[in-house]
């Protein structure tokens, strides 16, 4: 498994939120959801949106596109120009307690985790992981009530030192574009 650091906790925890899924202060109510009111006024959140990219671009050293998906099949991922490179994907989950509550919650039990200052944040975490041919790197950040979080792998050959960079650079840029 490529994301061995994702135990079930976290993927429990990430689960409960996809990207473009709602605002991530609050969900739409039932009521409206099964009313099929028109929505298209109000402006889904993602990730992706308004996201600076070329600091990630520079740290790592490669080129990168957004990719958003659709209205009907919202993602936020940032995916290697060149085949082979390093991949993203982005996602959110609104939630009324801390990172370190929801931390408490997964189940990490392999991989490196550190605690790195990200500027305008109440809270992040990276977990980085090597595997026997890849490498991983999952982070978090927490704005209020908003954890944004990336899953980043590449294989070999891959710069981890490149990939570290990278990741922090990322949780600088979804901290200074959080709502």
């Amino acid at each position: 498994m490529r994301y061995a650091v994702l135990a079930p906790g976290l993927l429990a925890l990430l689960s409960l939120a996809a990207c473009g899924t709602g605002e991530p202060t609050a969900a739409p109510s039932a009521s409206a959801s099964a009313s099929g009111s028109d929505h298209s006024a109000q402006e889904t959140f993602n990730p992706c949106d308004g996201l600076d990219i070329a600091p990630v671009e520079k740290a790592l050293g490669a080129q990168l596109r957004v990719e958003k998906g659709t209205s009907a099949a919202p993602r936020c991922a940032l995916l290697p120009e060149e085949s082979g490179g390093t991949a993203y994907e982005l996602n959110y989950l609104p939630f009324k307690g801390t990172l370190a509550d929801a931390w408490k919650t997964m189940d990490v039990q392999s991989g490196e985790v550190s605690e790195p200052e990200v500027s305008g944040a109440d809270d992040a975490r990276l977990v980085k992981q090597q595997g026997v041919s890849s490498y991983a790197v999952t982070g978090f950040v927490q704005n209020g009530a908003l954890i944004q979080s990336f899953n980043s792998v590449d294989l070999e050959p891959y710069d981890g030192k490149a990939m570290d960079r990278a990741a922090q650079a990322l949780l600088e840029q979804l901290s200074a574009n959080a709502p």
